[in-house]
């Protein structure tokens, strides 16, 4: 019973949350509804694989939404980057200068995101125990492959229904 309340409160949590995280700034477009679905999905599979208290839920689940909201901002700068690269890509009166300046904004971007995702762990695992640590390592590798080969199967599915 105390833990199907928690992963009530999880839910609860998260979608209180979603108007802070993804409702403010971000235009409407299609990635949005699949960044929020694995967001959800990852964050109650991971409560449940690390068998979290309710007090490290309400610790752990702010800080969460935060890393979240950031890294959305910082994938969304380095999106426009990127859009913004390819078209000097296809224009032949480009310097070499503007080439370096937008490669290194890029560079730039993907580290950030490496070192708040890194943050955010750190925030973690003050927060875990050792055992939770270990099944949080061991969940964070199995969620990422098992999301991968999902969406390589839907991939493969998708251009067979073409």
């Amino acid at each position: 019973m105390r833990k199907s309340r928690l992963i009530y409160l999880v839910i609860i949590l998260l979608l209180a949350s979603f108007s802070e995280v993804y409702g403010q700034g971000h235009p409407a477009r299609r990635g949005r509804n699949v960044r929020e679905n694995m967001f959800v999905l990852r964050t109650l599979r991971m409560t449940q694989a690390l068998d979290l208290t309710e007090a490290q839920t309400a610790a752990i689940f702010p800080e969460l939404n935060r890393a979240e909201k950031e890294k959305a901002q910082l994938q969304a700068d380095l999106a426009r980057e990127i859009r913004e690269l390819r078209q000097l890509i296809n224009n032949e009166k480009v310097e070499d200068r503007e080439f370096e300046d937008r490669v290194a904004k890029i560079l730039d971007l993907r580290e950030k995101i490496k070192r708040r995702e890194s943050e955010f762990e750190k925030f973690l695992f003050t927060q875990l125990t050792s055992a939770q640590k270990a099944r949080y390592i061991i969940f964070d590798i199995d969620f990422n492959r098992g999301m991968m080969e999902r969406m390589g199967r839907a991939r493969l599915a998708g251009k067979e229904n073409k």
